[in-house]
């Protein structure tokens, strides 16, 4: 597997009071917490999640979330659904909003049928707002589930056995539930994460974040020119992504419309008018530069 990005845990009600200073002081970056449950009177918000959730994001932790489910209809999962969405309601989260798909009840449902109901509920969340991933161990995903129709979510395994069995792709990965953390009485759940999940969770505007502006702040640049020079081609851009190149300016004075504020994805950028279109340019102080008109 890849490097670790971030160590951490999973917690729900059995921790109970957790000093969250201490655990941060251990080490720990993430916090996966559980937000909603079932019991025999239906679907409950786990009673400590807010007092984790504020404990965790006071200590610097990172967040996410989990819930158990017991879905076996549509119905059932758009209780839990409806639950889950209540209690996030207001926050910011920094990791995936995992559904916990590993309940005994659930195999009578069938590999085809309960992977429905779990991809329903993953779509659900991300209609929602909420960046979804999925959460069993690796006997379940193996037996229990079709793994390429949930492939585009993270997947959070789990596997005490020293290693992953699952012979696929995971993000996380829960390898042990007998873990001593400082400022947790008992024992709790040790995660790995392998990924950053933040910036597509900024970038798609989920977990409580603004969606990511798709361009740069700009100032107007009147009467400014931008000379081209060089001996190299110079690339112009159809966006300020450097992937999405329109074409290659010969060298020339072109009219320039408006510079970026700081740097943009590595570049301060500019924008200028090139046969009657509006491209976008990387200032590169050996190729361009600008000069007044």
């Amino acid at each position: 597997m890849a490097e670790i990005f971030e160590e951490g845990i999973d917690v729900s009600r059995y921790q109970g009071n957790i000093d969250w200073a201490a655990v941060a002081a251990s080490g720990k970056r993430f916090a996966i917490l559980r937000a909603v449950s079932s019991n025999d009177a239906g679907v409950y918000v786990d009673p400590t999640f807010e007092q984790n959730y504020a404990g965790a994001k006071a200590s610097g932790l990172r967040v996410g979330v989990y819930y158990y489910s017991y879905a076996q209809t549509q119905a059932y999962a758009d209780r839990e659904l409806a639950a889950l969405n209540g209690a996030l309601g207001g926050k910011q989260l920094e990791y995936p909003v995992f559904i916990d798909v590993e309940a005994k009840s659930l195999e009578a449902l069938g590999r085809e049928r309960l992977t429905q109901i779990t991809l329903y509920a993953l779509r659900a969340m991300r209609a929602m707002g909420w960046y979804s991933g999925f959460y069993t161990y690796s006997y379940f995903a193996m037996n229990r589930l079709n793994m390429a129709a949930l492939g585009e979510y993270p997947f959070f395994v789990a596997d005490y056995t020293g290693s992953v069995i699952y012979p696929g792709r995971y993000e996380m990965w829960q390898y042990s539930s007998e873990g001593s953390v400082p400022g947790i009485a008992g024992r709790v759940d040790l995660d790995r994460s392998y990924v950053d999940f933040l910036p597509a969770i900024r970038a798609g505007g989920y977990n409580g974040y603004a969606p990511a502006p798709q361009q740069p702040e700009m100032i107007p640049l009147p009467d400014l020119k931008l000379e081209v020079y060089g001996s190299r081609t110079f690339e112009y851009f159809n966006t300020p992504n450097v992937n999405d190149i329109a074409g290659r300016l010969p060298n020339g004075v072109y009219e320039a419309v408006a510079q970026s504020v700081g740097c943009w994805n590595g570049f301060v950028w500019v924008t200028i008018r090139y046969e009657g279109k509006i491209y976008w340019t990387a200032l590169e102080a050996d190729h361009c530069f600008l000069l007044r008109a």
